[in-house]
């Protein structure tokens, strides 16, 4: 049966899945709209290709994982400081104007302890500010995870190309485009040897 399998791949020139019937009834519509006729053009079940090999066309689907990433951003060093500063600054001044309200709270002593302790205070506020989360760029989480449905046995979800000439490499090429511009995925293995 391999063998057999192999014999009718080598029949076709170009070998496409579709994911269901409605994709591939288009793409069959288009190649006979295209000048394509019923000789070159049919229409096969999904079992006819068991042990296809595919390319991915487009962007690669595994490296959509890496965009997926998301990371927290860690504390900005020029919001540490400048959150250290003002704090610094603020505490330091009401311990300040405290020792004119309160006589017994020592003048430079009280300033000093304010402006450190402002910036002790400033610097953790600053460490624990986070910034946005990197590489949460908007995509539904929703599409990504959709499993993808296969086709059921017998489904005419393969349309198959051959050529008379197979050498015509523009007709070739059109049929091609055609095929994966309506979402077909190519089998690698298929094509007639001369």
């Amino acid at each position: 049966m391999p063998q057999q399998q192999q014999q009718q791949h080598a029949d076709y020139d170009l070998l496409a899945v579709f994911s269901d019937e409605t994709k591939a009834e288009a793409a069959e519509a288009k190649l006979l709209k295209e000048g394509f006729t019923n000789e070159e053009v049919f229409r096969l079940a999904s079992d006819f290709v068991k042990d296809a090999q595919f390319r991915e066309h487009g962007p690669n689907r595994d490296r959509s994982s890496v965009f997926l990433q998301t990371t927290p951003s860690g504390p900005n060093p020029v919001m540490v400081v400048l959150f250290a500063i003002i704090f610094g600054l603020v505490l330091g001044i009401l311990m300040f104007v405290a020792h004119f309200a309160f006589a017994a709270i020592p003048e430079p002593v009280a300033a000093i302890a304010g402006v450190v302790v402002g910036i002790i205070l400033g610097a953790i506020v600053g460490f624990l500010r986070r910034g946005p989360t990197r590489g949460a760029i908007g995509q539904d989480m929703a599409k990504v995870s959709a499993p993808v449905q296969k086709p059921a046995q017998g489904d005419l979800t393969v349309v198959a190309v051959r050529l008379p000439d197979a050498s015509n490499i523009a007709r070739k090429s059109r049929a091609r485009g055609i095929l994966l511009n309506n979402g077909g995925k190519i089998d690698r293995s298929v094509g007639r040897s001369e």
